[in-house]
């Protein structure tokens, strides 16, 4: 059976991950992370599956930046259960092409091992972030 994740562990992950800090997030990333969000690729670039540490910082510090500015998480509800930590919440940023704030619910599903995460699982509503 595979070790539990303490709470504060995935705490400081969501902390991390919210203010888009990437030195702070480095340490809970596993070198194989693989990072998956699920919406739609042609709209979204920065939707799909990235496999390894430094592809998942890239696409956070410097991809999904090239649509999305001032990006903010706030997460509403989580659960962690043994090596695993379930999240839903508001994603809130700006389109950098017209300066748009934009706003969607976001579910995200993420594993850890020895307190590094492996697996990143993230549901958006793309309807409703596709129609703003």
């Amino acid at each position: 059976m595979a070790k539990p994740v303490p709470r504060t562990v995935v705490e400081g992950f969501y902390k991390a991950l919210a203010s888009c800090d990437m030195a702070a997030l480095a340490p809970y990333l596993d070198d194989e992370v693989v990072w998956t969000i699920s919406g739609p690729i042609d709209i979204l670039q920065f939707c799909g599956q990235r496999t390894g540490k430094d592809v998942v910082l890239k696409l956070l510090d410097r991809d999904i930046p090239l649509l999305l500015e001032k990006r903010h998480l706030v997460p509403h509800a989580m659960l962690v259960d043994g090596d695993r930590a379930a999240v839903v919440g508001k994603l809130m940023a700006s389109r950098r092409d017209r300066g748009q704030p934009i706003s969607y619910r976001i579910a995200q599903f993420v594993r850890f091992r020895d307190e590094k995460v492996v697996e990143y699982i993230s549901i958006i509503d793309s309807f409703d972030a596709v129609e703003q």
